[in-house]
């Protein structure tokens, strides 16, 4: 086989274990007629094949099977500890098929019988052809598994997360991130799609866009969406994919990033609020300028207009008692205003203070709404007040104050809103809290308007709130007394039907006082004898109260500061009540109460304040004070107090 195109020339190192020098011959001479260019190396036992194998490299290991105290088998088992990867052909005289087959297991690539040596090029060929393949193959291979790694590597440490999905958009294979964005094991991810990680609303919004795109067998380009991430929390992705298309151009699927984009979009959201709350408070300083306006002005305008018609000594007397009326109800209605901006001011700013007491909720509830059962009559209303059986004598730790206001808000509210039919008020008492109600048949609130009713300045919308009377602050108030006391508040209703205002306080188990009985002791009316210091230094103030002193004929002394009431007080102790005014110069009215008190403390003194906020009282009360008149005071309520006291 001289001249063989495919090897001729070729250099070739080869290592003989072969102990017949006439074999050994005989090998060298079919390789160099087959046209090898021959690098020999010639062993004959273990010792010397075993160091040619540690000191050299060959292309090629010829044996024989059988050697003194040595074989093939022994031979390939140091091969295989040594270079494994070198090619091993066992040329034998004789050998069986199942030794050869042994062989083979072992690692040898092929076997030559002696008696047919003309086979052994055409054997070595082969292996050394089959070695360079599987050479090449190990190091596409190792090379395939560097790539391999190093693809792992980056989609394991990049930031975003890589997915493919097949037609039907379930996941085929998940990036490490899969695993961060949902805390789920990546097994658990393959097999599902993205709408099963998105909330419902959001997946029925992407559902069709994702539908029109594959459709299109289109790419996906920055598709935003939110979906539900470790924790629960909502995280919001940006979706980039292509599509992966068959020999025929059928879409078989999708391969795509999709980057987590939450921080952005929670950052151009605070932006959104902080632009909208700042229009929101343009909008709000505006309806407050407007507001404040509308509702100082409107009762000032009757004051003043109807006021300089009762300086007429020709008006006939059931006018002058209808223009009074008119003022006395615009005074009311301007001091209700501004008794409603500060409250509002205070909440606001976070200052309203609450005063929790022990007191009995049905006295409370009698007083409150007796205001407004008498308004009902007069327009002819029904009015019924709903008070369980089993709330008789039932105390109460709660600030009484705020809960008079809140119902009060959402009576007047009721009573304003209802031309006819009827208004219901009440209370239960429930497991763990208590939850009053007022109900109307009046005008009733749209169902889209009920989320705005507790904003600052809004009723129902702005006709309804220009076309009746109030600062539009009265139930933004009673919502935050009502959450001041840990309490909930809400309202239902229907238009041209009515409306029912429900809020439920805190409240232990029931106490039982027992019949409580107060025996007051029956004091005199007469006024006259009393001497009353009337502590006040303005000067129009101070005018007021004398003129109801004289009405009434009562005796009356008058300090312009604190100081100066304290020393009245200690050189006159015939003064049987003082009408402490809070603000005054030298020194306020609570210094001077705790030292008047200190030498006369059964003096009985009251706080009267222009103040007036709600929780004012509790905190004169608390200071010392005996009693609390806000200004201006009205004169039953001055007579009321010197009874009183008398």
């Amino acid at each position: 086989m001289k001249g063989n195109n495919e090897i001729a020339g070729t250099h070739l190192k080869v290592l003989i274990l072969e102990d017949s020098p006439h074999d050994f011959e005989l090998i060298q001479e079919q390789l160099i007629d087959a046209g090898y260019i021959l690098d020999l190396t010639h062993v004959e036992n273990e010792g010397g094949f075993t160091s040619a194998l540690r000191e050299d490299w060959y292309n090629i290991i010829l044996s024989d099977f059988k050697l003194p105290g040595f074989d093939a088998f022994g031979a390939l088992h140091i091969r295989n500890k040594i270079c494994p990867e070198v090619p091993f052909i066992c040329v034998s005289g004789s050998i069986g098929e199942e030794t050869a087959i042994e062989l083979l297991k072992m690692g040898a690539v092929d076997y030559v019988l002696k008696d047919r040596p003309e086979r052994l090029p055409f054997a070595v060929r082969r292996a050394i052809r089959e070695h360079k393949e599987n050479q090449e193959l190990k190091h596409a291979e190792e090379e395939l598994k560097k790539s391999e790694q190093r693809l792992r590597d980056i989609l394991f440490s990049t930031a975003d997360w890589v997915w493919e999905v097949d037609k039907d958009g379930k996941y085929t294979y998940s990036s490490q991130k899969g695993h961060e964005l949902f805390e789920a094991p990546l097994e658990d991810i393959l097999g599902k799609t993205p709408f099963d990680f998105m909330p419902k609303d959001e997946a029925i919004r992407v559902g069709p866009i994702f539908a029109q795109i594959v459709a299109q067998k289109a790419p996906i380009k920055d598709l935003e969406n939110w979906n539900i991430g470790k924790d629960g929390q909502m995280i919001c992705l940006l979706t980039n994919g292509l599509p992966i298309l068959d020999d025929t151009g059928e879409l078989i699927g999708y391969r795509g990033i999709d980057k987590n984009i939450t921080d952005r979009k929670l950052a151009e959201q605070e932006l959104i609020n902080a632009k909208e709350k700042a229009e929101a408070s343009d909008k709000l300083k505006t309806a407050f300028i407007n507001n404040i306006s509308h509702e100082i002005r409107t009762p000032l305008n009757a004051i003043l207009g109807f006021g300089q018609f009762l300086a007429e000594s020709e008006l006939p007397k059931d006018q002058r008692m209808e223009y009074f009326s008119i003022v006395q109800k615009s005074s009311n209605r301007l001091i209700n205003t501004v008794s409603d901006y500060m409250d509002m001011a205070r909440i606001v700013s976070g200052t309203m203070e609450v005063y929790k007491n022990e007191f009995l909720l049905q006295p409370l509830f009698n007083e409150t709404i007796q205001n407004t059962a008498l308004l009902c009559a007069e327009k002819m209303i029904d009015f019924e007040a709903v008070i369980p059986q089993e709330s008789d004598n039932l105390t109460v730790f709660s600030d009484s104050e705020f809960i008079r206001k809140i119902l009060n808000i959402l009576l007047d509210n009721a009573l304003k809103f209802t031309k006819e039919g009827r208004i219901r008020c009440g209370y239960s008492i429930e497991s763990g809290f208590l939850e009053f109600f007022v109900q109307d048949s009046g005008i009733g609130i749209a169902q889209d308007k009920l989320g705005i009713i507790f904003n600052m300045f809004m009723q129902e919308d702005a006709s309804t709130t220009r076309g009746y009377e109030g600062s539009g602050l009265g139930l933004t108030i009673a919502q935050g007394l009502v959450k001041l006391i840990g309490g909930t508040i809400e309202a239902t209703s229907e238009k041209s039907k009515g409306s029912a205002f429900k809020f439920a306080i805190p409240h232990k188990k029931p106490t039982l006082t027992g019949n409580q009985s107060i025996t007051e002791t029956k004091k005199s009316t007469d006024t006259k004898k009393q001497l009353v210091l009337i502590a006040e230094d303005e000067e129009l103030n101070f005018v007021y109260m004398e003129v109801i002193m004289k009405t009434i004929g009562c005796n009356y002394l008058r300090a312009l500061n604190g100081a100066e009431a304290v020393e009245i007080c200690k050189q006159n102790n015939s003064i049987s009540l003082v009408l402490m005014d809070i603000k005054m110069p030298v020194m306020n009215g609570i210094e001077a109460t705790q030292l008047i008190h200190k030498f006369r403390p059964e003096l009985p003194i009251i706080a009267t304040t222009a103040y007036a906020q709600t929780g004012d009282e509790h905190r004169f009360l608390a200071a010392g004070c005996d009693g609390y008149l806000p200004k201006p005071a009205r004169k039953a309520d001055l007579l009321a107090l010197l009874q009183k006291y008398n």
